[in-house]
């Protein structure tokens, strides 16, 4: 997943600092769902991007059951997903 931020650091911590766990609360059409996410890499918006900030790029490490199901949910439905087999 990637996320786009308007700063690598809060204060002091980096976003994507070694053994950084991010916990985020993403909205969906069908309610919320939460999950811990482990950043791998970030690279910073050049400024002549319609946004300015950085993208990290992050894998979910954990995600309760229900979440997982309504995150699953959401993926089949975007356009051009294609079923799997």
């Amino acid at each position: 997943m990637a996320l786009v931020v308007p700063a690598i650091r809060i204060g002091e911590h980096y976003l994507t600092g070694e053994d950084r766990r991010l916990r985020i609360k993403l909205e969906l059409p069908d309610g919320p769902v939460e999950m811990l996410m482990a950043p791998i890499r970030y690279e910073s918006l050049e400024d002549n991007q319609a946004v300015n900030g950085y993208v990290i790029g992050a894998r979910i490490v954990e995600m309760t059951d229900s979440d997982r199901v309504k995150f699953d949910k959401y993926i089949k439905g975007l356009p051009g997903k294609q079923p799997t087999a």
